[in-house]
């Protein structure tokens, strides 16, 4: 594999190499996969079966993976419509190791995305998610939002510059001490974490479905609310009917409550340092990387950054 200062670099060379590792293990074709994300995960769709496969970037994720599939087994256990897990592929909740790379298997969604889901969507399924029982198996980890932040600030990339990390390091630090300070709404309770519409399908048969339960955990429910009001009124990619349309969905508008500007900025700096990891695969992640950090100083809104 490629590497960088000794260790393997996750690009779509390596992780076509994990691919076809995983398969063989389990006794599957990944003959003409198609690679359809490469992120904190690479995830690939086979061409030979309905299957879609996600490769974790590093076995440090490993318990992040694990509860992830305890999450698809609970939301199944609920008929609540998300991804399902291709369980015959996998050893209870625990994914196949390839190298040091969690890889798990789930079953491909039938999506025309016609219309495509919307705010109004996401909206409904987090209220509905905000609201069903967690059993005492599922063992969701606590609200950590800054822990992969600071994984990543302890291993930045050389395109980062000693003055961008070093703000980086102070702004984590100030967020930090203004999360402790909040005084949260509702009570706490399961979290997706993620919660936006690239995170939805509709099926073909109509209905929407929720992926990703990787930031999934026991916390503010602020949290999955506050993205999509990031989105209208820091980024503004969102419009305000659109958005309006996520509130009413909801019942609620995370943005009139005065410690949403707190919870954006930790957003910001995540979807920052997310991004910085990536700087080295191409000319336009690495400048989207420095846009972000100057962003960032100067206080420039709305946020002029472009979505990956």
């Amino acid at each position: 594999m490629e590497s960088v200062n000794g260790s393997a670099k996750f690009t779509p060379k390596a992780t076509r190499v994990l691919l076809d590792d995983a398969c063989h293990l389990v006794g599957l074709d990944s003959g003409e996969a198609e690679l359809v994300r490469l992120g904190e995960n690479a995830i690939y769709r086979l061409s030979s079966m309905p299957l879609v496969v996600r490769i974790a970037r590093s076995v440090r994720m490993l318990d992040d993976v694990c509860k992830e599939m305890r999450v698809a087994r609970w939301l199944a256990s609920e008929n609540y419509p998300a991804a399902r897990m291709a369980s015959d592929l996998h050893d209870g909740d625990t994914p196949l190791l390839v190298g040091s790379h969690p890889v798990t298997f789930w079953h491909f969604v039938e999506s025309n995305d016609e219309p495509p889901p919307g705010p109004a969507d996401l909206g409904g399924l987090l209220r509905r998610l905000h609201e069903l029982p967690v059993p005492d198996w599922l063992a969701l980890p606590v609200f950590q939002p800054f822990a992969r932040v600071e994984s990543r600030l302890n291993c930045p990339p050389e395109e980062a510059t000693s003055g961008e990390l070093e703000f980086l390091w102070n702004r984590f630090k100030q967020l930090q001490e203004a999360l402790a300070s909040l005084e949260f709404q509702f009570p706490l309770g399961p979290v997706h974490g993620d919660a936006h519409p690239k995170n939805l399908l509709r099926r073909t048969i109509g209905d929407v479905v929720l992926l990703d339960f990787e930031a999934f955990c026991w916390g503010p429910r602020e949290w999955d609310l506050s993205l999509m009001a990031g989105y209208r009124y820091g980024f503004e990619w969102l419009g305000e009917r659109e958005y309006l349309d996520f509130v009413s969905a909801y019942g609620h508008d995370i943005s009139q409550w005065d410690g949403f500007r707190v919870l954006s900025a930790i957003r910001e700096l995540g979807m920052t340092t997310w991004l910085m990891q990536l700087a080295g695969h191409d000319l336009s992640r690495r400048d989207e990387f420095h846009r972000r950090v100057n962003d960032l100083r100067t206080g420039m809104y709305p946020r002029r950054w472009r979505p990956f």
